[in-house]
Formats: C-alpha cells, sequence, structure tokens
C-alpha cells in the first residue's frame, strides 16, 4: 500500500514539476521514471529489509534446535558425497581392523583411570559398557560408530595403509552415527574435516573447527542464543555438541604432525571425545620423532585397518559387474590371481578403481579392445604391485570420462579433461605447495606474480583518477578546471595509496550472505536511514537546477533501478538444513561484485554528475563512477580475480571456459569430492600421480 502512494506522490511530483519549470515532455517522463524507480524502490527495499528482520528474529532457535538443525544438513550432505562414491553400490567394502601396536597409544588402564577419575569428566556409565582392553576393539565394517563407546574415553585413532580406506570409513561413521534411532534428539553431531587446511602454530583447534565449520554451513555464523556474542558453532563446540572427526594427519607436513597433536592435547576439552586418522607410518614419525620429543594423542585407543581379504575383492568385483557376462569377465583374472595384482586389489582404493575401469555401466559405450580385467595378467606390463597401482590410477580419468553427462550439452572428451584435471592438480601440489582444497577464488595465484600486480595497478589508477576528478572538480569551480583537476589528480594520488594499498595473495569470498532477489536488499555498509537520506538530497538538483538537474535525476534513477534490480544482500540467516557448494558461493560473489560495483558507481556518479554538470561536462562524472565502480570491486571482491584468471587460462589451454561446470561433473564422477566451498581430489594419490606428468596434447 506504502509503495502504492509512494508511486501516485512521485508520478504527480514529476507532473507538477515539470510544468513548473516548463520542461518537456521527454524530461517530464525521464523525471518520472526516476521517481517511480526512487522512492517507490527504496521503500520496496526497505520493506524487505524489515521482513528479513522480523523473520530472522522469529526463527530463533535453541541450542538443541541448531544441533537437530545441523544434523540434517551433515546427514543428507554425506549421504550424497557416499551415493557419488557409490559406497553402497552393490554395499560398502567389508573393510577389518584390530587393535593398533600399543607403541602407538596410551594404555588401556590410563584411558580408563582418566575416564573415571579426571577432573571434569562425566559421570562414567554403566558396568559393562566399556571394553575389558584393546582386544575388545578388534572389529569390522559397521562395528565403528558402537566402538566408540567401548573405549572409556571415546578417543579413537584410526591408522592404515595408502588407499586402505580411512576416508570413507570416516564418511560411513558420520552417517552411522546419524542413523535414524541413533543420534537423540538435540544430541552431539558428527563433523568430518581434513586436518591438511589446519596450522595448530597459528590457530587453537576450536578456532580452526569454527572456521571450517561456518564455511560448510553458513547458518552457524549467525549469534547462538542466550546473547553472548559467539557464533552457533562456538556454541555448539563449547556445548560438546560437535564430535570432531579430524581425516587425514598424515596429510599435513612432517613438521607440523606432532604439534598438531600436541595442540590437540592441550585444547581439548574434559570428556570431548574424538576421531583421528593417519597413515599408520607418518603417525609412528609423528609421535616418536627421530632426535625429538615423543608426544602421544592424550587418551585414546587406537585401531589398525587390515587389508582385505581376496575372496571379498573377488565378490565385490563381480557383483557389481552388473550381471553374470560382467561377472564372468572378471573369472580369468580372479582364478589366476597373480601376487603384484592380489597385492593392490586388497587396499580398498584400488579395488574401487578397478570397478570403475572395468565394470560398464548404463550408458557408458562398450569397452576398447584390450580394456578387459584380462590385461592385470600380463607380468611384463605389471611386475609389481606399484606397477598395478599406477595403470589403475592412469586408466581411471579415461574410464570416468565414458559416460556422457546428461545435465551437459556436449561431452567432456576424456583427453581434454585428463589435461585440465592434470593442471588442477600441478596447482595445487606446486603453486598451492600440497594444498588439498581445489577453492576457485585461489586459481588467481596460478597467474605469475607480474601479470596480476599489473592488472591491480591498472584498478588502483581507475580509482586514482576517479578520486582525483572528485576532488578536483570542487576547487576547480573556484580556481579553474585545468589547475584544480591537477591539484585534484595529485590528492588523490596521495590518498589512494593509502586508502587502496597493494594486495599480495588471493581475496576470501563473501561469507554469511545471500541473494536479496529481484528487489534489492541492504546490506550493512549502506544501511536504509542513509538510502533514504540519499534519495532526498537527490531531488534537490532537481528542484535548483531545472532542466539541468534533469540530466542528475536521470543518471541517479538508472544507477538506482540498476542497483535495486541486481538486489542487495541480507545478512539474514542461512537455512541450517542446507550445506554451502562451489556454485552457491560464487553465484553470492559475482552478485557482491556487481552490487559493490553499482553502489560505488552510483555514489561516485552522482557526486561527479553533480560537480561536472555545474562545471559543464556530466559525462566526466559518469566516467569516474564507471571507473571507481569496476575498480572496488576488483580489489575487494575475488570475482574478478577469478574472471580474469579463468579467461586467461582458457586461452592458454589450460582450462575450460564453463570450468565450474566441469568441477561438477568431474564431481559426479567421482574424480573430486565435495567439501564445502571447495572440492578435492577423490585421493591424494590421485592428484600426486596428476600432477606428476604432462597429458599429450598440453600447449
Amino acid at each position: 500500500m506504502v509503495a502504492l502512494v509512494l508511486l501516485a506522490v512521485s508520478v504527480v511530483a514529476a507532473v507538477v514539476l515539470s510544468r513548473h519549470y516548463h520542461l518537456s515532455n521527454g524530461a517530464a517522463l525521464v523525471g518520472l521514471v526516476g521517481g517511480v524507480t526512487g522512492l517507490t524502490g527504496l521503500w520496496l527495499t526497505w520493506a524487505a529489509y524489515k521482513a528479513d528482520r522480523e523473520e530472522a528474529a522469529a526463527g530463533e532457535l535453541d541450542l538443541a534446535g541448531v544441533a537437530d538443525q545441523l544434523a540434517i544438513a551433515v546427514r543428507r550432505l554425506w549421504e550424497d558425497e557416499a551415493a557419488l562414491r557409490r559406497l553402497n553400490d552393490p554395499y560398502p567394502l567389508p573393510v577389518r581392523w584390530d587393535p593398533a601396536d600399543s607403541s602407538l597409544v596410551d594404555d588401556w588402564a590410563s584411558l580408563v583411570r582418566l575416564a573415571t577419575s579426571g577432573a571434569g569428566w562425566p559421570t562414567p556409565p554403566p558396568p559393562g559398557t566399556w571394553a575389558t582392553g584393546p582386544g575388545g576393539l578388534a572389529g569390522s565394517d559397521a562395528e565403528l560408530a558402537g566402538l566408540l563407546d567401548r573405549v572409556p574415553t571415546g578417543r579413537l585413532v584410526v591408522l592404515g595403509e595408502p588407499g586402505s580406506g580411512k576416508t570413507m570409513l570416516m564418511v560411513r561413521l558420520v552417517l552411522d552415527l546419524l542413523a535414524p534411532g541413533r543420534r537423540a534428539p538435540g544430541g552431539p553431531i558428527p563433523a568430518l574435516v581434513a586436518l591438511a587446511s589446519w596450522n595448530p602454530y597459528q590457530q587453537g583447534l576450536y578456532d580452526w573447527l569454527e572456521r571450517r565449520l561456518v564455511a560448510v554451513h553458513r547458518g552457524l555464523a549467525v549469534s547462538a542464543p542466550g546473547g553472548t556474542g559467539a557464533s552457533r558453532a562456538r556454541a555448539l563446540l563449547d556445548a560438546g555438541l560437535i564430535l570432531a572427526i579430524l581425516d587425514g594427519l598424515d596429510e599435513m607436513p612432517d613438521p607440523v604432525r606432532g604439534a598438531a597433536i600436541a595442540r590437540i592435547n592441550d585444547d581439548l576439552r574434559p570428556g570431548q571425545r574424538l576421531v583421528l586418522s593417519s597413515r599408520t607410518a607418518d603417525y609412528q614419525q609423528a609421535i616418536s620423532p627421530t632426535g625429538g620429543p615423543e608426544v602421544r594423542l592424550t587418551g585414546a585407543a587406537g585401531i589398525e585397518l587390515l587389508p582385505l581379504e581376496a575372496t571379498a575383492v573377488a565378490g565385490y568385483l563381480r557383483g557389481s559387474a552388473g550381471g553374470p557376462a560382467g561377472a564372468a569377465r572378471w573369472d580369468p583374472l580372479l582364478t589366476a590371481w597373480p601376487p603384484p595384482v592380489a597385492q593392490a586389489l586388497v587396499a580398498p582404493l584400488m579395488a574401487s578403481l578397478a570397478r570403475t575401469i572395468y565394470n560398464l555401466r548404463p550408458g557408458e559405450p562398450p569397452l576398447a579392445a584390450g580394456r578387459s580385467p584380462v590385461e592385470l595378467l600380463d607380468p611384463t606390463r605389471f611386475p609389481t604391485s606399484t606397477a598395478v597401482g599406477e595403470h589403475l590410477f592412469d586408466a581411471f580419468i579415461p574410464a570416468a570420462y565414458r559416460r556422457s553427462d546428461p545435465a551437459q550439452h556436449r561431452r567432456w572428451k576424456p583427453a581434454d579433461a585428463e589435461r585440465w584435471l592434470s593442471y588442477l592438480a600441478r596447482h595445487l601440489d606446486h603453486t598451492l605447495g600440497g594444498a588439498l582444497d581445489l577453492s576457485w577464488w585461489q586459481l588467481s595465484l596460478s597467474l605469475s606474480a607480474f601479470r596480476l600486480q599489473q592488472t591491480r595497478e591498472l584498478l588502483r589508477a581507475s580509482i586514482i583518477f576517479g578520486l582525483g576528478l572528485g576532488v578536483g572538480l570542487p576547487v576547480g569551480l573556484a580556481y579553474g578546471s585545468n589547475a584544480g583537476l591537477a591539484w585534484g589528480l595529485t590528492s588523490g594520488l596521495g590518498s589512494a595509496s593509502i586508502i587502496v594499498p597493494p594486495r599480495r595473495g588471493y581475496l576470501e569470498p563473501r561469507q554469511g550472505v545471500r541473494s536479496g532477489g529481484l528487489i534489492g536488499r541492504l546490506t550493512n555498509s549502506l544501511m536504509p536511514e542513509i538510502a533514504i537520506l540519499l534519495v532526498a538530497i537527490l531531488m534537490i538538483p532537481l528542484l535548483l537546477f531545472g532542466g539541468r538537474g534533469i540530466w542528475i535525476y536521470v543518471v541517479v534513477g538508472v544507477q538506482l533501478f540498476s542497483w535495486l534490480l541486481v538486489g542487495g544482500f541480507s545478512t539474514s540467516p542461512a537455512d541450517l538444513t542446507q550445506a554451502v557448494n562451489p556454485t552457491l558461493v560464487l553465484r553470492q560473489d559475482r552478485e557482491a561484485f556487481i552490487s559493490l560495483t553499482l553502489r560505488v558507481q552510483f555514489l561516485a556518479g552522482f557526486m561527479g554528475v553533480l560537480i561536472g554538470n555545474l562545471a559543464g561536462g556530466p559525462v566526466i562524472g559518469l566516467v569516474a563512477g564507471l571507473m571507481m565502480g569496476v575498480g572496488s570491486g576488483m580489489l575487494n571482491i575475488p570475482w574478478g580475480d577469478f574472471m580474469l584468471a579463468r579467461t586467461w587460462l582458457t586461452i592458454r589451454g589450460r582450462l575450460p571456459w564453463r570450468l565450474m561446470a566441469f568441477l561438477g561433473d568431474a564431481h559426479r564422477r567421482g574424480v573430486l569430492r565435495q567439501v564445502g566451498a571447495a572440492y578435492q581430489f577423490r585421493h591424494i594419490e590421485l592428484q600426486h600421480r596428476l600432477a606428476g606428468r604432462q597429458p599429450p596434447g598440453t600447449p
């Protein structure tokens, strides 16, 4: 109703003013458009902002409710990931484990003593709940979720050889802990987090976990109930409602691993349960470094994963072949079962790769001649298990891209996909120093520092020019345009060197925002009260300068309409039941870039047009506003750097133009896995293998 009243007032005001100042019909029409898009659009923006605030207040959850909402999101996230990895197709590989060597963990008596008499620990459960000793930890498959309850402290180290299935076992643990009937309402939520992103010298355990949780579940960034000012993520951690499952200690740099264990010991609160996974040899080196002090994960028991049994692997490969004809293709290999092949395929990772390579799925073309399990019988090509593993890694990418993706307008060619993935693997291994997270906002780091610095200096120059015009033209009104412009550019150069210092590295994407839709929603950087004041100021030039003021109002009206149409952002809570993904974060960052560019252009352009109109050149103000808008977006939001990097790398043939579509498709094919807003290769060994070779056809 208010919007309609403002619309009518705008129309009447435009007509009255046009007659009073004897404006032409065209000028009156321009004024009418400006009034409609100005006052009416502003009111709708203000109403949307208020609705957001009311919605946020009405949707406030207590901490137990937050935990329950988060449990839904976590379960949905890992169910999707398990489906893409075909964890239950035809069934999970039967992973088995034995107790870890006693030299790697605390003795059992110490665990019992800590859990029963430790300061601040909860009351022990009824007798018979805990295992009587390490021997009671042996098990397999879905028993890991129940195993935590049998460890007195609830702290467990999961060890194994490369490719032994540690990560997928952790995924299964998360799903089993969240299965219907197991988790009580308001109970703890398992959070699977890769340790590779943690620097224990710079961040405490809970600070890092808070950041990782918020990166995946944006709704956890909102202030927790109770008025403490802490985020929901921190409140859950403080309340002991997060069971941290820390995956991949071996993927941290060598010198950091021991420090990470020591930092966990220092930060872990009494009664806090924990699961940590690592390769056995790397864990041994971390806790007993040569020439350094020893360290143990305090209060932790341990298990070590065992190789698969040959009969289990054979049944798994035949069972996933799609039918009797497909299963029969495995018979010659599984009957002969040469030692190099047997030693390779008893690792779950290798068995999974072999299934993808040699078992056809619906929609895949017939296998090429020779692409059969029988080829593994060649002792010349495969004299060792290492040779078998290298072959499986090399054959995996072409096999993953046999099937067309209905979501794509064209099929990605296997040779192109392999070339692009190899470049991304080298980007992680060499440019980022062995990082795991493939983040679109870090892609600009693959450009040379010189080229990136050139681009940023050009942007700095555009902002300097805009500032110079903004300062110089008012001076020019009193002392002459030429002298004023020269003085303005000089002062702008000095001020810009302070306001916009050179930036190194990369920008992080905008966090905790969501699109406002067709009607823009205001951010904290431009509150509604300030916007109302600006619109009131916009009316002054029209009243004071008559026909010349129409220029100002036309430009401002179009700018404001564009800003409203693109949409602002709201800081209202995100849906806790939904986890972020790379495409969503990129889209939000792109919208933030456009929104910021238009706002700066709107404000700087208005001032420039106002001053330029008085000095006889309103176009100068438009140019200044445009340059400052684009420059501000490029220097503050990573989407601009991403577009520059993607364009350059596409021209060079390093990456596809539709990069995010390609990465999403690689995730669906099981080549990549998704971790919040980033992707990772499905296994670190696959990343290293791709990074270590130059595929044919690379420009």
